[in-house]
């Protein structure tokens, strides 16, 4: 006898415990929820990919927390003797029932919305980097023949008088550069384009501002390709959350709709 009062004490605090635990986990989602509609953006399409990338993450919690929950039911009931029986009005299981068939409507919207948004954030940011590769070319072609357009004026109107070249060549004022391409442009003055690039490594120069270029576009499509397919699997992982979620919530709510009338003498917890 004594054994079985032991047996029903720990039956009830395993009860209450999983109780416990299933309505603290389902409450710490909730207010996660909420906490993370702020600051409210839902018209920002980064928001949108934050909130639902930390909710599909956060998804399994309420899960676990009504199996927890039932669970609870289930270990009272079976310590008791008793069985499940169709109570009026709301109840703990009823509501947490009806969570989760919101929960997994919630999830179904968010799947492919969320991939939706991922997709479109990548499109952009590769338009976005392309634009600016663009411009970034455009600007250093712009650089490299102001550059040479600068320096053949200077070198073209030097050559007009030879005392100006002699002063130039002999002036320390005058870039190191400068000297060399007019001491040069002196005794080729048909090659000045060709002594001007030589000397200021023109391909060179370009050739490493558009690898660095180049390397920049690697990078930004390389990140946009990880979070597609990061994107891609909360999506994924958003769907089977939401048939998780209808299993349990539409199955629960029709066989509690089943259930016998409650006893007068049964309380529930």
């Amino acid at each position: 006898m004594k054994a079985l009062n032991n047996d029903i004490l720990f039956s009830s605090l395993a009860s209450r415990t999983l109780k416990i635990v299933g309505v603290i986990l389902i409450l710490a989602f909730l207010l996660d929820f909420v906490l993370l509609l702020f600051p409210f953006r839902a018209q920002t399409q980064a928001w949108q990919i934050n909130f639902a990338t930390q909710i599909i993450d956060r998804g399994t919690i309420p899960m676990v927390g009504t199996a927890l929950l039932l669970a609870g039911y289930w270990v009272e009931n079976v310590a008791t003797n008793a069985t499940w029986t169709r109570q009026a009005g709301l109840n703990l299981r009823f509501l947490v029932l009806v969570l989760a068939s919101l929960l997994g409507l919630l999830f179904l919207l968010l799947a492919p919305l969320h991939i939706n948004n991922i997709l479109q954030a990548r499109s952009e940011a590769i338009a976005r980097i392309n634009q600016e590769v663009s411009q970034a070319e455009t600007q250093l072609q712009t650089q490299i023949a102001a550059q040479r357009t600068q320096i053949r004026t200077q070198i073209s109107a030097i050559l007009q008088d030879e005392q100006q070249v002699n002063a130039a060549l002999q002036s320390p004022q005058i870039p190191e550069q400068i000297r060399n391409i007019l001491q040069q442009a002196r005794e080729k003055p048909e090659a000045l384009d060709q002594i001007i690039d030589q000397q200021l490594n023109a391909d060179t120069v370009r050739n490493q501002a558009l690898e660095q270029i180049q390397q920049r576009r690697q990078e930004v499509e390389q990140r946009a390709q990880e979070q597609v397919q990061s994107g891609i699997g909360s999506g994924i992982r958003s769907l089977l959350l939401s048939i998780g979620y209808i299993l349990i919530g539409w199955t629960g709510l029709r066989n509690m709709n089943s259930l016998p009338p409650e006893r007068p003498n049964y309380t529930d917890y």
